[in-house]
Order: structure tokens, then C-alpha cells, then sequence
């Protein structure tokens, strides 16, 4: 009778240990966030805004006008800003700021989807090995393989070398840094927590 009720007791703490664990993993109806939260992807957030920044600051890139005095041009479709700012926004009155993480961090990549795209498109081997390499170390180390392969259609691109090329490039890279400066206050406040 003892080895029994031992068997029937390990197995009864086993099924309450993995339902147990199962029901704290994600709460019923919940998706699992995209990012997998690492000190890494501080970094490597910081070093995509580091070299956006950068490419903006290339005379050679923008030869004719000065990049940094344009205006930016943002990506709002996925609207990243509103979703990202926390819902009880009066900082002065409030420790606790409250953002829905996981819809935040899927504008996030679908941003990240966007630009890299957009950037591929203007076949700059500039762009390609920092600010394109940056956008996948980022994809590929801080989000879930699952949530990379939603990738929206192709961004089409005149490919001319033309000044209006040049200018609409310096106005969406302005706004990718725009864009970058968010993800980095995302990341470090889920971090941070």
C-alpha cells in the first residue's frame, strides 16, 4: 500500500508542478512577447542608434545639402509611439508606468521589418554594412524566431542616384533615428523592471 500512495503522490506533484508551471508561463489568452529580454539587446539597441546617427552625419552620402538640417520622415503606420507611451503618461504623479509590453515590442519589429527593408531597397553598401547589419543582429539576438518571420511585403524603391533619392533617404534615416531613440527607452525600461 505505501509504495502506492508514494507513486500516486509523485505523480500528483508532478501534474500540479507542470500545470502549475504552464499556468504562470503566459496568462491564458496572452501572447508571448517577441523580445527575449538579455543585457544584449541594450547594446545592441544602442548601437543601432549609434550608427544611424552616423550615416546621418556622412557628408558624402548627402553631397549637395546637410542632412542633419532636414526634416524626418517617420514610419507611423505600425503607430510604435502610441502603443509605446505608457498609458498613465503623468510621470510627476506616478512610479509605475504602465505600456501593454508585448504589443509595444510587436510595433517594434514590425518597424524593424520596415526599415530594413526600406534600407535594403537603396542597395547603399554603406547603409548595408552598419545601419542593415545593425537591424539584424537586433532582430536576430533580442527577438523570438517566431515573431521574425511575419515580415511584411517588399518596400519598392526608385533606384535612381538622384538628389530627391538622396534627400528622401536622409529624411527616413532621420526618422529611423527618431524611431531608434524610442526602442531604446522600450528596452530600457522592460530591462529595468
Amino acid at each position: 500500500m505505501l509504495p502506492g500512495v508514494c507513486t500516486y503522490l509523485a505523480v500528483s506533484t508532478l501534474c500540479f508542478a507542470l500545470l502549475w508551471q504552464c499556468s504562470i508561463a503566459v496568462p491564458l489568452g496572452a501572447r508571448q512577447s517577441p523580445l527575449r529580454l538579455t543585457g544584449t539587446c541594450n547594446v545592441l539597441a544602442r548601437s543601432l542608434l549609434w550608427n544611424v546617427s552616423a550615416v546621418i552625419e556622412m557628408d558624402h552620402l548627402f553631397s549637395g545639402f546637410d542632412c542633419t538640417q532636414q526634416n524626418a520622415e517617420v514610419h507611423i503606420r505600425t503607430q510604435t509611439v502610441s502603443v509605446c507611451t505608457p498609458q498613465n503618461s503623468s510621470c510627476a504623479h506616478s512610479a509605475v508606468l504602465n505600456i501593454d509590453e508585448n504589443e509595444c515590442l510587436q510595433r517594434i519589429l514590425e518597424d524593424l521589418h520596415y526599415y530594413r527593408e526600406t534600407f535594403r531597397a537603396y542597395s547603399n553598401p554603406e547603409l548595408t554594412k552598419s545601419v542593415v547589419r545593425s537591424i539584424d543582429e537586433l532582430m536576430q539576438n533580442c527577438f523570438s524566431v517566431s515573431a521574425m518571420e511575419n515580415s511584411p511585403a517588399k518596400v519598392s524603391m526608385d533606384h535612381q542616384k538622384s538628389f530627391q533619392e538622396r534627400l528622401q533617404l536622409c529624411k527616413v534615416l532621420k526618422g529611423f533615428n527618431l524611431r531608434t531613440i524610442t526602442i531604446n527607452r522600450v528596452f530600457n525600461y522592460i530591462l529595468s523592471k
